[in-house]
Order: C-alpha cells, then structure tokens, then sequence
C-alpha cells in the first residue's frame, strides 16, 4: 500500500460513505458517517487523534463479523498512519495487526500472510518476542497460515506462543487458553483429532471455570469439540453439543454473524452424516443464502457452504442440482484460493462423488486421482482426507471391475486409516469391510476362473 498525503483521509472516508449508501450498506455508512463527523469536529487539526477514533471503528467492525468494513477502514488507518508516523510506530502496527484480522475474516489469507510477516517481525524488533502486542500478531500470522492449508508453520507458531504464555501468564489466562485452543485446531486441520480433543476437552474445562460456560470463547472451543467429534465418527455428540452452540450463537450474536453461520453449516453437515437429510437441506440452504449477502458470494466460507449444500443434494439423489452447485463452487475456489488449497481439494473431491453417482465413471476418475495427488502432496499420505480420497478411487475402481487394483488401493486405505484413526474408527471398519468384500470377489474369480463381472 502507497501511503498517501495525510489530509487525504478525510476525503477517502467520505468517499467510503458514500458508496456504502449507495450500495445500501445503511449500517456501516451510519457508523463510519458519525465517526467522520465527531472526528471532524473535534480533532481537526489533529489527525493523529482522529486516526485513534477510526481505529476503533475497524475494532467495532471486527467484532461484529464485519470484514468488508473492517478492511476498506482498515486499509485507510493503515495508509494514513504510515504517512504521518512511518511504518515502524506502534501505531500504525497496531492498525497493521488489525487489518491482517480483518484480511482474516474475508479469507484473503494469502494477503493476511504477508502484512501478518510484515508486523510481526517489526513487533518483534521494536517490543520483543515477549511483548503482548508481539504474542497478538504471531497468533493472527498463525491462525492465517492454518486457514492457507500451511499447517506446519501454524503448529510451530502456537507452541512458541503457548511456551511463552503459559510461563508468563499461567495455564488458565484467557490469553493463553486461546493459543491451547487454537493449537487444538490445528491439530484438527492436519488430522490429529486424539490430539485435538485432548486439548480442547482442557481448553473448554478452564475456559467454562475461568469464563463461564456461554463466554464466547467457551462456545468457540465448544464448537471445535464438535466439529473433533465428527471427524472421529461420534455424530450424536457432536450434534448435541454443536446444537448447543448454535441455540446460544443466534441468542446472542444473530444469524447473520459469521460465527452462527459457522455452527449452522456445521449442525448441518452432521445431520447429514446422520441421514437427516432435509433438516440438513434447510439449514445450508440458508447458511448459502445469508452467507452471500453478509459475507460476499466468493467469501470460502460462502463457497464452502455451497459445497455442503451440493453434497446433500447428492445424498437427496438430485444430482444435477448438485453437479451444478458444484462446478460452481469449484470453478470460483479455484480462481480464488488455488487448486493446492485444502478447501479446494476437498471441494473437488466432493464434485468426483457426484460425477461417480451420475454415472461419468471417467470424469469422476481423472478428476479424484487429481485430487488424491494433490492431497498426497499436500496434506500427506496418512492424512484422513488423503485415506478418503484413495477410498473413493478404489470405489471407482471397483465400478469398473478394476478388482486388483482396488484391492491394491483397500489394503493402502485400511493400513493408513489404522495408523491414522484407529481399527475403531467407523471409516476404517467400513474399509475394512470393503477390502473383505474385494478380497471375496477375487477369490471367486481365482476359484471360476472368470474375471468378475462389473459392479457400480
């Protein structure tokens, strides 16, 4: 960003205003209108003391879930501070830490990477390591980089942090259950979900005694301990407890904020792993709609929402419908995060399903060896998502009476699962069974001596 001359602010709030009228943005034009104005009128002559009253407007934004606002006021702070004070004042770091949050929640994560380096790295050289407005950038770079898919750098990030916090601030600091949360995460991310239910099972009991059982954070966790549950297969606790997240999340902050969107499409996912396939249609299909407005139709947690609503309406067998939403949202991830990005790869994966249920056998193999590739590469050989992108080619496999190579396949995705979720788990007995049934297959055919017939 060029900074630009220090009197132009006025004018580029004023501006912003407008066009927020125009867009019908009534909200934030109000608020940003009434900030110019007390501003203008009390600090004049002073706008380093107006700067300080916009700051707290991205603030405002922040907290209600508003990212668009928060990055077009943001970015001003940001250009003015650097004019007035230069780019190494706390000031104007401080301004720079809040629009990384803001890049955050629109999911510009690669944008947010690099201004979260930026920051970080003065932080650390003016404050030191140690210094809480340090502590505060490294956690936004980390919780950028988990959101980009680069799990490793997040990790090594948030165990720095929480060392650090747990020696100065002690186990039970709100700050420093954050970082145990945010830790928990990630370990979620990379498909460590023992280690993430470990620590968030920790994270929910301190924050519940520290904060209170309906805190924010408290829910926060709460919800992540649900989405842990999912993954390993326990859908009635994580419905239970996900529901309860959401009652509370609309009570509170409404049903357009971002986090209640989070714990509706969430909710919506597990009714669908639990066959409650319309209650599943009817919150997607509100989290896409509201979604889109709120957040902005190629936000990735819009076009996430139009994977999970394209993936019921396979399991509704209305396949059209969902190879359309599909596409769709493939097309607009891969524009807008890249083909490498976890959301994408995992999007594309979901499209091959529906390509498989609509009988495009070869489209849906070309495109899930894609997928499994890329997640190989980039997730890694036992992470579950790779294990379920390789189960799924067996399946295609098997489609197609490539009975050798699928029990080649079965036998990789029941060892990786194993190592990866445990014999328990219910994908990996549903694997299990898989490599049975192939393995009977075979050896019909060894005993007829007739390849076996095509099986869909």
């Amino acid at each position: 960003m060029d900074a630009p001359p220090p009197e132009t602010f006025w004018g580029a709030f004023r501006t912003l205003s407008k066009r927020y009228r125009s867009q019908g943005h009534t909200e934030s034009a109000a608020k940003l209108e009434g900030v110019v104005e007390r501003a203008s009128k009390d600090e004049s002559g002073n706008p380093t003391a107006a700067l300080v009253r916009f700051g707290a407007l991205v603030l405002t934004f922040l907290e209600r879930g508003q990212w668009n606002a928060a990055v077009d006021v943001g970015s001003i702070v940001v250009d003015a501070r650097r004019g007035l004070l230069g780019p190494s004042d706390p000031s104007t770091m401080t301004a720079m830490h809040n629009l990384v949050s803001a890049y955050c929640g629109q999911g510009r994560w690669a944008e947010a990477i690099d201004l979260g380096r930026q920051v970080t790295e003065a932080r650390r050289k003016v404050l030191g390591e140690d210094h809480p407005q340090t502590m505060a950038s490294m956690s936004n770079l980390a919780s950028a980089y988990r959101r980009q898919g680069h799990w490793r750098q997040a990790e090594a990030l948030e165990l720095r942090l929480l060392e650090i916090k747990t020696r100065r601030l002690g186990e039970d600091d709100q700050s420093t259950l954050t970082s145990m949360g945010n830790l928990a995460t990630t370990y979620s991310h990379m498909g460590r979900y023992d280690d993430a239910e470990r620590l968030e099972t920790r994270v929910i009991e301190r924050s519940t005694r520290v904060l209170g059982d309906h805190h924010p954070s408290t829910l926060n966790w709460k919800s992540n301990l649900a989405t842990t549950y999912r993954e390993q297969g326990r859908l009635d606790e994580a419905e239970k407890l996900e529901s309860e997240v959401m009652d509370l999340r609309i009570e509170s902050l409404g049903v357009q904020h971002p986090l209640t969107l989070t714990s509706m499409a969430n909710l919506a996912s597990m009714y669908r792993d639990l066959g409650r396939l319309e209650d599943a249609e009817h919150l997607e299909t509100q989290v896409v709609e509201t979604s889109k407005v709120e957040l902005g139709e190629q936000h990735p947690q819009t076009l996430m929402s139009m994977v999970n609503l394209a993936s019921t309406y396979r399991c509704q067998d209305r396949l059209d419908e969902a190879a359309s939403l599909g596409a769709q949202a493939v097309a607009a991830m891969k524009s807008r995060l890249g083909d490498q990005s976890p959301l994408t790869l995992t999007a594309m994966a979901d499209l091959a399903l529906t390509y498989q249920g609509q009988g495009h056998t070869g489209g849906a193999e070309a495109l899930t060896a894609q997928v499994l590739r890329l997640m190989q590469k980039n997730l890694g050989a036992l992470h579950p998502h790779t294990l379920t992108a390789m189960a799924n080619l067996g399946a295609i496999y098997q489609s197609q009476g490539r009975w050798d190579e699928a029990e080649t396949l079965a036998e990789q995705t029941v060892r990786g699962r194993e190592k990866a979720l445990g014999k328990s788990h219910p994908d990996t007995q549903a694997s299990t069974e898989d490599l049975v049934r192939i393995c009977q297959v075979l050896a019909a055919d060894r005993t007829t001596g007739k390849r076996p017939r095509n099986h869909s």
